[in-house]
């Protein structure tokens, strides 16, 4: 009996081997699977950063699971709130646009000075620095203030809040460099019905005409991921591809606006 049941100990002592050897592999395996998704995430570039963040965090900045209450901008005395979650914020820009009736936006915060990438906005808050903004130069063919367009740079699918009070009077869908479909949104303030704020590069729409719409509580849609073919200029200041939404404020006449 104690012979065979030392032939059974012997030939199970290659299985445990092989079994420990099997185990040892897929660990190997599994660490170097991991290794390298590592380096792949901080190596390959990206056109869109992967992360939504959950609006549930932001708390400390604004109502939970809305945006902020931050003016980045104030339009002739009235306050514009920053349209997107202050964790998703990449960068704020003024720059002109290329239409006369634009009314130029009075930056709210600090102005930053010279090249490369700001603090990020959420940390800048955390440390008590508040807003920070960028001025970015025209195309030359711009025929308005320097700061007549605001660019609000944020995580793509990040979700749109309206930075005024007021009424959409507009949803339009439209070929951006005609070729790219995207979305205009347009609201009338209520503190002055002949001042509307066009809101461009906006994905799936969430407000329809005639809707009202409160600052910083009312949702009109999300930020769209741009395509790759287009070079986006506020890239020079953020850490991704530079996608954002776009604010302009025109002087419209107030019989249009259904106030």
């Amino acid at each position: 009996m104690q012979g065979l049941n030392g032939e059974r100990g012997r030939a199970a002592a290659p299985r445990r081997q092989r079994v420990r050897r099997r185990r040892l592999a897929a660990l190997v395996v599994a660490l170097t699977l991991v290794v390298l998704a590592v380096w792949a995430a901080y190596s390959l570039p990206s056109s869109t950063p992967a992360h939504v963040p959950d609006l549930g965090t932001l708390s400390g900045f604004g109502a939970q699971g809305g945006a902020s209450d931050v003016a980045v901008a104030q339009i002739e005395g009235a306050p514009v709130l920053l349209p997107v979650p202050v964790d998703a914020t990449t960068a704020i820009a003024f720059h002109p646009v290329d239409n006369a009736n634009a009314v130029a936006f009075s930056p709210q915060g600090s102005l930053v000075s010279g090249g490369g990438i700001a603090t990020k906005l959420a940390d800048a808050f955390k440390s008590g620095g508040g807003v920070q903004y960028y001025l970015m130069g025209g195309n030359g063919s711009d025929s308005s203030s320097a700061t007549a367009g605001l660019d609000v740079g944020a995580v793509p699918g990040s979700t749109i809040f309206s930075p005024v009070d007021g009424q959409v009077t507009n949803v339009k869908r439209f070929k951006l460099l005609g070729r790219y479909v995207d979305y205009e949104v347009d609201i009338t303030m209520a503190s002055d019905p002949s001042l509307m704020i066009v809101l461009t590069h906006v994905a799936s729409p969430t407000v329809a005409l005639g809707d009202p719409v409160s600052a910083g509580e009312t949702k009109v849609g999300a930020v769209r991921a741009f395509p790759k073919a287009i070079a986006q200029s506020l890239k020079q200041f953020t850490a991704d591809a530079g996608d954002h939404v776009q604010l302009v404020a025109l002087r419209v006449s107030a019989q249009i606006t259904g106030y």
